[in-house]
């Protein structure tokens, strides 16, 4: 059996990656999909056969791995070889793409819980009215940076496509949002907040989320949201806003 990795260019295989990350039991949030989008992305040939693809992020770590169904018999062997691939140390894996990750669980060194992927309940509780979130206009940007530092870098480039949002209580900035628009999903969007310091652990996180889900089924758009395994705190959030998870990211090290 001879396999090969052909290095191809994103549009190649944009339609079949679209659709396979639709296919999954779970969809996928932005910090993933960011490392997904920004991979080395290799064509899989086996005997001569278009077989799947597989992305390599940074030389080193694994972001897709998918064989066509008449060839996963071969997964094993195909997956080794994406193992020799670059300088592979490692693989980010969903637990909602079963194929990629019963592969890359097979023989591996260390398993760390990442992330925590969410989506949110059909219905959640109402915004608190005492908290009002607006667009962000450009004339806010000096706000912006002076309350979340680089959280939501390129901040240019985030309000010019009116992604990010501002938190008001009686007149005063307490926070921020983001709706970031999926590039895979035609569907999809991962929303996030950031509430200034001195207003944290007061329901501010909690409505700009509620808010932003609002927002984004009024747009006919599915909210999402990811955080880091470790951050209870948003974790914690997400939820009291009326979220969800039953997927995790994982790092697979080799």
């Amino acid at each position: 059996m001879n396999i090969r990795f052909i290095p191809v260019p994103f549009a190649e295989i944009a339609d079949a990656l679209r659709l396979h990350v639709v296919g999954l039991s779970s969809p996928i949030d932005s910090f993933l999909e960011e490392h997904i989008l920004a991979s080395r992305h290799y064509c899989i040939e086996i005997d001569g056969a278009a077989a799947g693809r597989c992305a390599i992020h940074g030389e080193s770590l694994i972001t897709q791995f998918a064989l066509d169904v008449a060839h996963r018999r071969y997964g094993q062997a195909a997956f080794q070889g994406v193992r020799r691939l670059e300088s592979v140390q490692a693989a980010f894996v969903p637990t909602c793409d079963e194929f990629f990750l019963s592969h890359a669980i097979d023989d591996c060194r260390q398993i760390d819980r990442q992330a925590y992927f969410f989506q949110a309940l059909p219905d959640i509780p109402a915004p608190g009215e005492d908290v009002r979130v607006r667009h962000a206009e450009p004339d806010d940007l000096p706000t912006i940076r002076a309350g979340s530092g680089s959280f939501f870098d390129p901040l240019e480039t985030s309000l010019d496509s009116g992604d990010l949002y501002i938190a008001e209580r009686a007149g005063a900035c307490v926070g921020f949002g983001i709706v970031d628009r999926s590039t895979l999903y035609a569907d999809v969007a991962s929303i996030g907040m950031y509430t200034v310091e001195w207003a944290r652990h007061t329901g501010v996180g909690t409505a700009t989320i509620r808010v932003l889900i609002t927002e984004c089924r009024r747009a006919g758009v599915r909210p999402i949201a990811g955080c880091w395994y470790y951050n209870h705190r948003s974790k914690q959030t997400l939820e009291a806003a009326g979220m969800f998870s039953h997927t995790r990211l994982l790092r697979v090290n080799y």
